[in-house]
Parts: C-alpha cells; structure tokens; sequence
C-alpha cells in the first residue's frame, strides 16, 4: 500500500469486470473522434457503427450499448474485443478523479476492481495524467 502522495498500484487482471453494469456504472461515453476510431476499427461505416452499436442519451451524450449487463464488445472470456481502439474512459479506468482521494484509491473502487493495488505505481503526476485525459474526453 502505498502512502499518499507516493502513487497508485493498478494493473489490470483483464477481468471484464469494469466492462459490465454496476449501479452508476452502465455506460461508455464516446466523443466524435473516438466513435469514428472505434467504427473504424470494427470495418463499419461511421452510420451503420452508430446505428448497430451507440445511442444518444436523454442529455445528448453518444453511448456504447450494453448488452445482457455487458459492453457489446466484451467477448465470452471478458476479454475487449476492441482493445486497441478503446475509448478513454475504458483506456483510463480506474483513474478517474472520483476514485482517487488525497493520493489513495477510495473503498468503492477497490470493491469494483481486484487490480487495485498490485502491479506497477503511478506516480502522482501519471495518475494525474490518466485523470485529465479522462476528463477531457467527457467535454463534447
């Protein structure tokens, strides 16, 4: 464990569970740039990804959709099925800001997350980095 102000232990176990519903936790946000790498990525035309794969939600935000409590793109061992092409919110889970509390992982994340803790550190300006590119992505 380390002290604040140390940094973060995380390494992902590549569980999927971050990848299904919990709660708050039900959604996927995509911006422009991300849904056009991700239809990319899958070989779709930007349309017919959005249609098969997204909705607008009631505040105009673009989602992923989940399926049966899962990301569409979870496949049957709960490994991402569009790793390389993620969105940032997937990319930079879980340092979010709400997640991190004077320089530690707060007990909800640890209860969400079993890489919580092991492997690598993150320096407090690496965790940092991760939470502004999370933050930036969720800007329309």
């Amino acid at each position: 464990m380390s002290s604040p102000g140390e940094g973060l232990c995380f390494e992902c176990t590549q569980c999927g569970e971050c990848c299904t519903t919990r709660g708050d936790y039900a959604f996927v946000y995509l911006n422009r740039s991300e849904t056009v790498a991700l239809a990319k990525h899958v070989g779709l035309r930007l349309a017919e990804f959005k249609r098969r794969y997204t909705f607008v939600d009631e505040d105009g935000w673009r989602q992923l959709g989940f399926a049966d409590g899962r990301c569409t793109f979870l496949d049957g061992e709960g490994r991402c099925g569009v790793y390389e092409a993620r969105p940032a919110q997937c990319r930079t889970f879980p340092f979010w800001p709400e997640f991190v509390d004077a320089g530690e992982w707060t007990e909800e994340v640890r209860a969400l997350c079993e890489g919580i803790g092991r492997g690598p550190r993150y320096t407090q300006p690496e965790a940092e980095q991760r939470m502004f590119e999370f933050l930036e992505s969720e800007k329309k």
